[in-house]
Parts: C-alpha cells; structure tokens; sequence
C-alpha cells in the first residue's frame, strides 16, 4: 500500500504536478472495506463508483453502445443546428466542421472505442451540415463525402 504513495510522489517528481484531492476519485474492485479505508485515508481521494463521465462519455467496464454514445450525437447535432448556415457559403461550412464538429469526434474517438454506428452518424452529420446547412436536413451531395474528406 506504501507503493500508492511512493506513485503519488514520484508523479509530483517527474511532473512538477500534485493529484488534487478534491478532483481525484479512487476506484476499487474485490477490495476489503478496511482495505479501503486505509487507502483513503491515505491518500484523502473520494472512493466514487463507475459509470464515471469523461468527455460526456461514460468511462464503463464493458464495450460502448449507441446510448451511451448519444451526448456525443445530441452535442454534435445541437452545434450544427445552433450555427445560421445559410448565410455560410460550402467552404465556410467545411471551415465549421473541420474546426469544430469533427474535432468533437476526434477527440472523442482518441479516448474511447466508438461503435461504427455512433461514427456513421457522426459522419452523417457532418455530410448533413456541409450540404445541407443543417444537422438533421437530408439534401442531395454536390461531390461525393469520400472527395470532401
């Protein structure tokens, strides 16, 4: 148990950073409670439970599913729609995405495994905004997504 805080202080080391109590969360699995007790009051981290969010993701024990993926998508659609296309011309739009709507994606497909149907609705909204100014309005494609990308 001494290795929790030797970890600590070697991160504080090499970092040049401490873990701050109020923000750090300990995680247990097949622990005793007294276990448990000692570590805490060790280390003076809250014990918290998964499901925890991290990116509006939930950090979960088993694979991601759709429904645990829909902020992404709500986020995604709620900014494209927020945004007055209409006015935008198609290279101010892809300017959007490239800045703005895919990095959500990216950031969030570096951090986690994301289903190919979450990342298939991504793109559709992406394709949606580009051609048709909205998230959620299907309009025909001048070139083809492939080209675009």
């Amino acid at each position: 148990i001494e290795f929790i805080l030797q970890g600590l202080h070697h991160f504080k080391e090499i970092s040049g950073l401490s873990a701050n109590t109020d923000k750090s969360s300990i995680f247990f699995c097949n622990t005793s409670s007294s276990t448990r007790s000692f570590i805490i009051s060790l280390t003076y981290f809250r014990q918290d439970a998964l499901p925890v969010k991290y990116l509006s993701l939930p950090l979960i024990s088993s694979r991601l599913t759709k429904h645990h993926c829909s902020p992404l998508i709500d986020k995604m659609m709620a900014r494209a729609n927020s945004w007055v296309s209409n006015s935008l011309s198609y290279a101010g739009r892809l300017q959007l995405i490239k800045s703005t709507l895919a990095s959500m994606q990216i950031i969030c497909s570096s951090s986690f495994l994301l289903p190919a149907t979450v990342m298939m609705e991504c793109e559709r909204i992406l394709h949606r905004f580009l051609w048709g100014g909205n998230g959620s309005v299907f309009k025909e494609s001048l070139v083809k997504w492939a080209n675009v990308c």
